[in-house]
């Protein structure tokens, strides 16, 4: 048996309304002040296994400069992007300029290989924000 037109018409309603209310209550990801500039310089130093800070992030569009302080030698790769960027060979003692497009949005690890140390690890990571 049917239940009564219009007896549960309310709860659609109802559920649509808390989700919406769930759905506002989240924040957004916050992109960088500088999002709207055309390009952009992230300072990182390559330490060990390590990239400090950890993550860089740019928005998709600008270009991208990465000034590498180097404190190990190694060949610096950053996946997804080996079109844009491709391996760089890094000697400890070293400034390296890596430039860029950010052309597409998204996580992106950085990764170095050694001959001293595991085969490869992950360092850090790229976080290109939509505009």
């Amino acid at each position: 048996m049917l239940p009564p037109p219009g007896r549960y018409r309310a709860v659609p309603l109802a559920l649509a309304l808390l989700l919406g209310v769930a759905v506002a209550c989240v924040p957004t990801a916050e992109v960088p002040d500088d999002c709207g500039a055309a390009a952009v310089m992230r300072p990182a130093t390559l330490v060990e296994e390590r990239l400090e800070p950890a993550t860089l992030e740019v928005c998709r569009g600008q270009g991208v400069t990465i000034q590498l302080a180097v404190e190990r030698n190694a060949v610096f790769h950053l996946h997804g992007y080996d079109a844009e960027l491709s391996a760089q060979q890094v000697r400890a003692g070293e400034d390296v300029t890596l430039t860029f497009e950010a052309v597409r949005a998204g996580q992106f690890p950085m990764a170095i290989h050694t001959t001293d140390g595991p085969a490869e690890a992950t360092v850090g990571t790229l976080v290109v924000h939509e505009r």
